[in-house]
């Protein structure tokens, strides 16, 4: 199979060195990854202030390059990732994938653009036995948005809360409030969350754990791989 260019859009600020560290390894050799970001025009500050959420809104959690977290606006990051698909489409990618887990709405694309949320759920609801699951999730202030996601999904969760960007450390410490518990899987539900965070979860609470990440990374080689 020829070469595919893949558009890669994160939320936050491209490259994201620290999915792609994980992932391009896994990736067929004819699978090149383009990154675009839609806070790169931004500093970490401006960024910070023009995009922070009001109340009620949505919330969504990315990068900037310099590793720092950043908490956005959904309804204001949505233009900014608009205009990374369309960039990447004029550059001649023959699929865009969303580096992200949250909600978005229809997104204008010509060419196939994954979005991870719905595939996402769509799996796990197949796999929950009619059990809740465990799910991570970066922030406090994301809890009741993604109540309202599942719950569309007919899916139930025990949430904790450990961001990948400032408690990497903390994650199996975390997981524990899980282990024992009668449930199906654990979904991290954010791009943030590494090969090694899975690894450590898994170990803490013995439960299967589902990494977006290495998901997507599997369905790209699946659908492009040579």
């Amino acid at each position: 199979m020829d070469n595919i260019k893949i558009g890669a859009v994160t939320i936050g600020q491209a490259p994201r060195t620290d999915i792609t560290d994980d992932i391009r390894p896994m990736l067929a050799s004819n699978i090149e990854l383009v990154e675009y970001g839609a806070l790169d025009p931004y500093s970490y500050e401006e960024a910070s202030e023009k995009f922070a959420p009001k109340k009620g809104e949505s919330v969504l959690v990315s990068r900037m390059r310099d590793g720092r977290q950043v908490t956005m606006s959904e309804a204001a990051v949505i233009p900014l990732v608009q205009d990374c698909i369309h960039r990447a489409e004029e550059d001649g990618v023959q699929a865009t994938v969303l580096f992200c887990t949250g909600r978005f709405p229809d997104l204008a694309h010509k060419k196939l653009l994954i979005m991870p949320q719905p595939i996402l759920h769509s799996l796990v609801q197949k796999l929950t036995l009619k059990k809740s699951i465990g799910l991570f999730v970066p922030d406090q202030s994301q809890i009741q948005q993604v109540q309202d996601w599942f719950s569309e999904s007919q899916i139930s969760f025990v949430p904790v809360t450990a961001s990948p960007y400032r408690e990497a450390a903390q994650m199996a410490e975390r997981a524990k409030a899980l282990k024992g518990k009668d449930l199906s899987c654990v979904l991290l539900d954010c791009m943030g969350y590494s090969k090694q965070m899975k690894q450590d979860i898994q170990k803490a609470c013995g439960l299967p754990v589902i990494l977006p990440r290495t998901f997507i990374a599997r369905l790209l080689n699946e659908m492009y791989g040579a």
